[in-house]
């Protein structure tokens, strides 16, 4: 993967091109920096807090490989079982305790730092800006808390971003057909996998069916009539073909899907077939649908964009406003340039942030949560990044990307004491919270 570094590497050190030449190297020191920073202090509080009261012991329930005996209807069955899954394995490793029930999730919070920055690169093709779309992405707070729970959005995430990451690959690089192929089936495969953490990940899914289907639209209409800034994007999707369109957008997800359900089955000692599998998912959805939430915690989604309460039950949750706010007015000149040119970047973004956000104003449920906002936020760093590819990347000779991600990065810092439940008086060695 060839990407420019968005400098002149005669006017530079030597160190930092080097390193942003090589997507791996970069990708995997912002996974590692990203692990550190979430697993300092991960322990704390020493308890279950939250949703950990749900996910723990349907976790351990994997780990123990049977039903929890004290329920009627064992545990596994309430939500979709891979999050639990992986939670599981973390606890294995690490053990039932506070560290155990979190470590997978910090894991899967690295991971989704890498992917942020390699998504970028392929969208963009300027390593600076990839490695300032990670940065923001880093301090978004988002990213931090919710790296930092068992609950089962880290395990979402990290599927879903790796899923874009094959998906803007297959369609942006300059492959083979065999290797296209495969990476848009792998995209199926991890967008299933996202789902089976999970449902919210249908909503991705839609759009890049949406996406895949309109840039092959593209691909069949005269020269003349056609996009030109969609032209390579489309000629990649008519390569892929209508068969592999199908297995990576319909078949891969729902058998990777579907697949995650056989352990599950063991455990409860049912078969894996048809009936058992409407079964489970007649239950998810009602235990979705009729729980009724505590309202001292729930939100209205469209209070979420602009909201500046911390959610105190969960690490003092609260967007970065650098991040929430800059992305939103991002995403508003995004659309003005999609509007203009029709470019693969800013409609991508739109899509998925549109959908990962919209889908709260149909959802059936009885409560959201100010966190159901997660997927939504992972989309509004990337989405400055794309707008400053458009705009000066200086003003009085100072780099914007410096001064955004500055800011963020010492808003970040202000609540992180808070957000990482240190104790008096290093909590409010910042600044308390009002």
């Amino acid at each position: 993967m060839e990407c420019s570094s968005g400098g002149h590497p005669s006017r530079e050190s030597t160190v930092l091109p080097r390193i942003l030449h090589r997507p791996a190297i970069t990708a995997l020191i912002l996974g590692v920096v990203g692990l550190l920073v979430f697993l300092a202090g991960i322990g704390r509080p020493a308890r279950t807090y939250y949703d950990e009261g749900y996910f723990v012991p349907e976790a351990r329930t994997f780990l123990l490989k049977t039903p929890n005996p004290s329920t009627q209807m064992p545990p596994p069955l309430a939500r979709p079982p891979l999050g639990k899954m992986i939670m599981a394995m973390g606890m294995k490793a690490a053990g039932d305790n506070p560290f155990g029930w979190r470590v997978a999730a910090a894991f899967c919070g690295a991971l989704t730092l890498a992917a942020v920055y390699l998504w970028t690169l392929l969208l963009l093709r300027d390593s600076r800006l990839a490695l300032f779309a990670a940065g923001l992405t880093l301090c978004n707070n988002f990213l931090f808390v919710m790296s930092r729970v068992g609950m089962m959005d880290a395990f979402l995430m990290v599927f879903l971003m790796w899923s874009l990451v094959a998906y803007t690959a297959a369609i942006a690089l300059d492959l083979s057909v065999g290797r296209r192929r495969f990476l848009f089936c792998c995209s199926g495969v991890l967008m299933g996998l996202a789902g089976a953490c999970k449902w919210n990940a249908i909503d991705t899914l839609a759009v890049l069916f949406l996406v895949s289907f309109a840039l092959l639209w593209v691909a069949r209409r005269p020269p003349a009539n056609s996009v030109s800034s969609l032209t390579r994007n489309a000629q990649n999707i008519q390569q892929i073909g209508i068969p592999t369109l199908l297995l990576g957008l319909v078949v891969a997800p729902i058998s990777s899907y579907l697949l995650t359900y056989w352990p599950l089955c063991r455990i409860l000692h049912r078969p894996f077939g048809v009936h058992a599998l409407m079964a489970m998912h007649r239950f998810i959805w009602y235990v979705s649908t009729t729980n009724v939430s505590n309202p001292f915690i729930t939100s209205a989604w469209y209070t979420w964009p602009l909201n500046t309460s911390p959610q105190r039950a969960l690490s003092y949750l609260v967007g970065n406003p650098v991040v929430a706010w800059g992305g939103l007015a991002a995403l508003i000149f995004c659309l003005w340039r999609f509007w203009k040119t029709a470019a693969l970047p800013e409609g991508l973004l739109l899509f998925l942030f549109a959908a990962n956000y919209l889908q709260w104003a149909v959802t059936p449920e009885k409560g959201l949560f100010y966190y159901y906002y997660y997927p939504a936020v992972m989309f509004l760093g990337v989405a400055i990044a794309v707008a400053l590819r458009n705009l000066p990347r200086t003003i009085f000779g100072v780099r914007v990307s410096l001064v955004v991600l500055v800011a963020a990065a010492a808003v970040f810092l202000w609540c992180y004491p808070r957000m990482a439940h240190l104790e008096s008086p290093w909590d409010c060695a910042l600044g308390c919270w009002t």
